[in-house]
């Protein structure tokens, strides 16, 4: 179920809805692996709005795992991982050459790239 729904999701221009898979993975995990799934998330993201698509399901499917062996609320565990993207970009406090610069930082970044392979 958590891959087909993160397939799904992956086709909503926000990618937020991507989240509802992790939140398969949510409220039990490990710090480590609740980072590992943000960075997915965040990866994926960028890759969304850059429309490479292929790149933000690259790094979704590389939480697949993760997500399998986890069971939470989809619901909160959205808005949390939504929350914290958009306090940690803070797109809103920027100029779009300041949007676009941050988001290509964190596209380019090494751990979205690992991901991305």
């Amino acid at each position: 179920m958590g891959a087909n729904m993160l397939q799904r999701s992956l086709r909503l221009p926000s990618f937020f809805v991507a989240a509802c898979a992790f939140a398969s993975a949510g409220l039990m995990a490990c710090s480590s692996d609740e980072s590992r799934i943000y960075d997915a998330y965040k990866c994926g993201n960028v890759a969304q709005i850059l429309g490479r698509h292929e790149q933000a399901t690259a790094a979704v499917m590389k939480v697949k795992s993760l997500l399998d062996q986890k069971t939470g609320n989809p619901g909160q565990y959205i808005l949390g991982l939504r929350d914290k993207l958009t306090d940690d970009m803070a797109l809103y406090k920027l100029s779009p050459r300041g949007r676009a610069e941050k988001i290509n930082d964190i596209y380019e970044s090494g751990t979205c790239q690992k991901l991305y392979q």
